[in-house]
């Protein structure tokens, strides 16, 4: 009798289902899905806290802005510009008064010299006085009494630290025997000076 053997093909490991496979790949898929998303996020996340940065710097720095413009408002009206613009108008009239100071002569000091100094048998006339680049001439005529007289007073010029190369010229013999004469003179400067005579008072006048 033939034994019959019925063939058949039972696998001993079971089968994976095609479509186990296709789910393992989707949640491969939703988990990369899901860190992109979260990488993103967190990006998008800095990009805020930045411009939320830029932001408050630039409101910052606004007020720093404004508080420098406050600063300065403040010390421009501390050093008060009116003030300043007076002091600087005030300044240019006493530098104007002192230029005027030191160019004014005081002519009354050359008479107030010629008084103290000339002798009694001695009388000048003609008074002619020049102030120019800073060189004072002195010229005069005269009448003395006696030629001892004029003598007298030609020393006396010469010795005087005011008078400079004093000269007496031209000299004529009046009938009532009196000298006429020409007289001329360099005056220092200082003499005529009414800066020098102000310096000269004494403190407190």
């Amino acid at each position: 009798m033939e034994t019959k053997f019925q063939t058949s093909f039972i696998p001993k490991n079971p089968a994976i289902p095609s479509q186990t496979v296709v789910m393992g790949r989707q949640t491969s898929v939703v988990r990369s899905s899901g860190l992109l998303n979260l990488i993103a996020g967190l990006i998008f996340a800095m990009i805020i806290l930045v411009a939320l940065g830029l932001f408050g710097y630039k409101i910052v720095l606004n007020r720093q802005i404004e508080q420098a413009g406050a600063d300065i408002d403040a010390a421009s009206t501390a050093f008060q510009p009116d003030k300043i613009r007076q002091i600087i108008d005030e300044n240019a009239r006493m530098i104007a008064a002192k230029n005027l100071l030191d160019k004014h002569v005081a002519t009354s000091k050359i008479f107030l010299l010629l008084q103290n100094l000339t002798v009694k048998k001695m009388r000048f006339s003609d008074f002619d006085f020049t102030n120019k680049d800073g060189q004072v001439l002195l010229k005069m005529k005269g009448e003395s009494q006696t030629y001892n007289a004029l003598a007298e007073q030609g020393d006396i010029f010469s010795k005087n630290d005011f008078i400079k190369s004093p000269e007496f010229s031209n000299f004529t013999l009046k009938d009532n025997g009196y000298i006429t004469f020409d007289f001329s003179a360099t005056i220092d400067p200082d003499l005529i000076s009414y800066k020098k005579a102000l310096d000269a008072l004494p403190t407190g006048q």
